[in-house]
C-alpha cells in the first residue's frame, strides 16, 4: 500500500448531494462554488487546486451542506486518471481567461468621460483582483486585462493650447452681437458672431 505524502496531493475535490426539495441551497452552493474558481469534474463534484485558502472554503461549504441536511466530503486527490494535471490547468486558464475576455470588453466600452478614477473603473479594478485571485495557473489574459485597466485608470491628457496670446480690443471691434430685447444686467453673458 502506498501512503502519499500531503504535500504531493495536488487537487482538493469536494462531492457533494443535496435532497432534491433544497433547491434554492443547491443554488447557493453552486454560487459560492464558482466564486472560489472550481471546476466542475465531468461525473459530479468540483476540483481546486490545493491550498489553505481553498482546503478553508471547500470545508466551509461541506459543513453548510452538511448543516442543509446533504452530503459533502472534501478529498485530497494525488492525480485523476482521466484528467492529467496539464488538462486541468488548461481548463482553469481557460474559465478565467473567459472572465478575463468579458472584463476587457467592458473596459474597452467605458466611455472616455468614464475614465480615470471614476467609481467604474473602480468597479472594474476590484472585478480585476478578484479575478486575478482566481487565476491559479496564471492566464495569458491577465495581461492584457491589467493592460486595459491601466489605460482606463489614466487621467485623459487636457489639450493644452498652442500659445496663450494677449487678446486686443481689436479682436472684437466690428462685430456682431446677439442680445436679447431690452437686455438686462445680464448683457456680458452674450455671444457674439463674426461677421462676414
Amino acid at each position: 500500500m502506498n501512503v502519499t505524502d500531503k504535500a504531493k496531493d495536488p487537487w482538493l475535490v469536494l462531492l457533494f448531494s443535496l435532497p432534491s426539495e433544497r433547491a434554492s441551497e443547491r443554488v447557493g452552493v453552486w454560487r459560492k462554488l464558482q466564486r472560489y474558481g472550481a471546476l466542475p469534474l465531468p461525473s459530479s463534484g468540483y476540483v481546486l487546486p490545493a491550498g489553505a485558502q481553498n482546503q478553508e472554503n471547500f470545508e466551509w461549504l461541506a459543513a453548510s451542506i452538511r448543516g442543509s441536511k446533504g452530503k459533502a466530503s472534501v478529498l485530497q486527490v494525488q492525480s485523476m486518471d482521466d484528467l492529467p494535471p496539464e488538462v486541468l490547468q488548461e481548463q482553469f486558464r481557460e474559465a478565467r481567461a473567459a472572465d478575463y475576455q468579458a472584463l476587457i470588453k467592458e473596459v474597452r466600452k467605458l466611455k472616455p468621460a468614464a475614465k480615470g478614477s471614476s467609481p467604474q473603473v473602480s468597479r472594474y479594478r476590484r472585478r480585476f483582483e478578484e479575478i486575478a485571485s482566481l487565476d491559479f495557473f496564471d492566464s495569458p489574459l491577465r495581461a492584457k486585462a491589467e493592460e486595459a485597466l491601466a489605460r482606463a485608470e489614466r487621467p485623459l491628457s487636457v489639450p493644452q493650447p498652442e500659445s496663450k496670446r494677449r487678446l486686443s480690443k481689436t479682436d472684437y471691434q466690428n462685430r456682431i452681437w446677439i442680445t436679447r430685447p431690452r437686455p438686462g444686467i445680464d448683457r456680458v453673458s452674450s455671444a457674439w458672431l463674426i461677421a462676414r
